[in-house]
């Protein structure tokens, strides 16, 4: 009997962890942070530069400033979160192969 794409897509979203719990685990949060300052820092410093040296810092290049580091941040969580689903979709599609083949073995070559 074969499932219709509706039925597949439905237990894949429900089999697979939320986007919340893959953007709180401390290693992307601390991956993501890192990304950002340092990237964020040179964008910033080749965007913003002289306003800064000079101290024209106005209310529309904070917001600027702000989203020069925003960007990276989001760059990064997304990738450490699209990597991560990957790799736990893959793990999960090896173990039930590998359930899979061991429910088709026969009995006496299982004990073995």
């Amino acid at each position: 009997m074969s499932r219709s794409p509706v039925a597949e897509t439905t237990n894949k979203r429900t089999g697979q962890r939320s986007l919340i719990a893959y953007c709180l685990e401390r290693d992307t949060l601390l991956f993501s942070v890192k990304m950002a300052l340092v990237i964020g820092t040179l964008l910033a410093l080749i965007n913003h530069g002289q306003a800064l040296l000079a101290g024209h810092l106005t209310s529309d290049r904070l917001i600027s400033l702000l989203l020069t580091y925003f960007v990276p941040f989001t760059v990064a969580m997304y990738s450490q979160i699209r990597g991560k689903r990957q790799r736990d979709s893959i793990h999960k599609e090896l173990a039930s192969t590998a359930l899979q083949q061991k429910i088709d073995m026969p009995l006496d070559e299982q004990s073995s």
